[in-house]
């Protein structure tokens, strides 16, 4: 019984996310809003957006900072074989501020270099104006390095460091050793991230909004945001187009992904012992002391002093980052009502998505792990990487047509219609930590099990579910973090009732409370890194 409660929940949740991509699709192949009666089947919709030279900015623009931000492959590579192979100094420290930043939203990212290298910054003048499109696209691979990082890891970790030491006994220094026979075996996974980079610079939204938008630019999903919310009449059917394009993008890069990781996986075979060890390569300390202090400043520039200058700016009651320091604006935060009440929201509805969501994700990894159906597996597996096709301002405008003009109307009034988008959004997340620890399960426990005359219930509830409680746990902490970080999706569903920290800091950006701002993003910035302590504490790592 308590299998098929999970695997309910989880054919819920893929039942969502259907009808979400299924609901944008469809209204782009309308010549108007879908809700109207006598509507046919028709591309003019397609036609009368590419014709708006607005949507050719807006793609245009998407597609240079998607290309920029693979910029980011050739740090997360550097990083990745320098941790794991060459061994720098203070590794273990290190690697999670390396990390961290994939869990900070890229909202707050674009607030921190704003207010750090901005005009009127704490460091205007060290990397010269960071508005336009070339700047967005070089700060976008700057933020997302930590995301080409943890898959790089996954396959480094994985060579047998055998063939490296053969490459060392034949007389190869360490750069040949790199050159020749880890940089090829994990070729696979650098093409992985190189589409999974490109991906997330097309579907930017916090920073393009921020530091393109200030200037008269455009990206695909400040395009839809335009018509959705700045416009007096919002036009479904472009946004729907616009919308579609991305889907279309993504699906079609994520198919590659697959196709080229089932020929990859067979093209790139090793031959040789079932034992496999992982070891360094041997360098000198100077070039390990090299590697160190280039990863030191690469953090320092792009990890520690945005931060800084984002908390310290919300200690400042002066714009600029000069004068003297309190803690005002936060007092403001906390005795007001209204900012108590965002913070409030934040937390509970992350606190319903990591629940719920935990439930979905253990329901998608045992169908996907344990199910004997080929086809169940299959289904499950594509329904839970489906949503990753859908950027945060389309997930976001999906919901809130089907809360609109469906019978789940009511639940937009709620904290409960946020925490479905949001669980629609990331359940791939904790799916992937439980599927992972559920795969290491060897299938005879739950074999003896069922000889004894346990039913599949009662293996469930007695077998696996014990043995994977601290992924479970991990699982719930990492769907509250992206809960959390959310700021593209409840943009479009918030009401003054259900208002988060995420949607209020882009509404509130322009609007002069820049103290307020920089002090709800510090605030967040806090639990976030609290949280991702506690997650790294249990010994969880995003790769591996």
């Amino acid at each position: 019984m308590i299998s098929r409660v999970f695997k309910i929940v989880g054919a819920f949740f893929s039942v969502l996310a259907v009808m979400a991509i299924g609901i944008i699709v469809y209204q782009s192949f309308l010549g108007g809003p879908f809700y109207e009666k006598g509507l046919v089947f028709t591309i003019s919709s397609y036609v009368s957006t590419f014709r708006d030279s607005d949507f050719y900015r807006a793609f245009t623009g998407s597609l240079v900072i998607g290309l920029l931000t693979l910029l980011a492959l050739p740090i997360a590579l550097f990083a990745a074989i320098a941790v794991h192979k060459i061994g720098i100094y203070g590794a273990r420290v290190i690697e999670p501020i390396l990390i961290i930043p994939m869990f900070i939203s890229p909202i707050i990212w674009g607030f921190a270099w704003l207010y750090s290298y901005g005009p009127a910054g704490m460091f205007p003048s060290l990397w010269g104006d960071i508005y336009g499109l070339i700047p967005t696209g070089i700060i976008s691979a700057l933020v997302h390095v930590p995301n080409a990082y943890v898959i790089l890891s996954t396959s480094i970790l994985g060579i047998d460091s055998s063939y490296e030491e053969v490459a060392r006994s034949h007389g190869a220094r360490a750069l040949l050793v790199i050159a020749r026979v880890v940089l090829p075996m994990i070729r696979p996974s650098i093409v992985f991230s190189a589409i999974l980079l490109f991906i997330l610079g097309m579907e930017q939204f916090g920073i393009p909004l921020l530091l393109y938008s200030s200037v008269g630019g455009l990206v695909l999903t400040t395009y839809i945001y335009q018509q959705q919310v700045l416009s007096i009449a919002p036009n479904y059917p472009k946004e729907a187009v616009a919308a579609s394009i991305l889907i279309y993008t993504a699906i079609s890069l994520l198919i590659l992904q697959r196709y080229l990781a089932m020929r990859l996986s067979r093209r790139y075979a090793v031959l040789g012992s079932r034992v496999r060890s992982i070891g360094r390569i041997a360098v000198s300390p100077l070039w390990r002391g090299v590697a160190t202090a280039a990863i030191l400043v690469f953090m320092v520039f792009t990890i520690i002093i945005p931060l800084l200058s984002l908390i310290i700016r919300s200690l400042n009651p002066l714009y600029g980052g000069r004068g003297g320091y309190s803690l005002d604006y936060y007092v403001t935060i906390l005795s007001s009502e209204y900012h108590r009440g965002i913070i409030m929201n934040t937390l509970e509805i992350a606190f319903i998505a990591a629940s719920l969501g935990t439930l979905a994700c253990i329901g998608f990894s045992l169908s996907i792990m344990r199910s004997g159906n080929v086809l169940e597996s299959r289904l499950f597996d594509i329904a839970s990487t489906l949503p990753r096709a859908m950027p945060g301002i389309v997930m976001g405008l999906a919901f809130l047509w089907l809360y609109l003009f469906t019978p789940l109307r009511p639940i937009l009034y709620t904290p409960l219609g946020i925490a479905l988008a949001h669980i629609t959004a990331w359940s791939i997340m904790g799916t992937r930590v439980l599927a992972s620890s559920i795969g290491q399960i060897s299938p005879e426990l739950e074999e003896v099990a069922r000889v004894h005359g346990a039913s599949v219930s009662i293996t469930l509830r007695r077998v696996v579910l014990p043995l994977v409680k601290r992924a479970i746990l991990i699982s719930w902490l990492v769907m509250f973090i992206y809960s959390i970080r959310d700021y593209s999706i409840a943009t479009l569903l918030v009401l003054p009732q259900t208002m988060i920290v995420g949607a209020f800091l882009i509404m509130s950006y322009g609007s002069g409370e820049i103290g307020i701002v920089t002090a709800l993003s510090s605030l967040l910035v806090m639990i976030i890194l609290a949280i991702t302590t506690v997650i790294f504490k249990l010994g969880w790592k995003p790769y591996g």
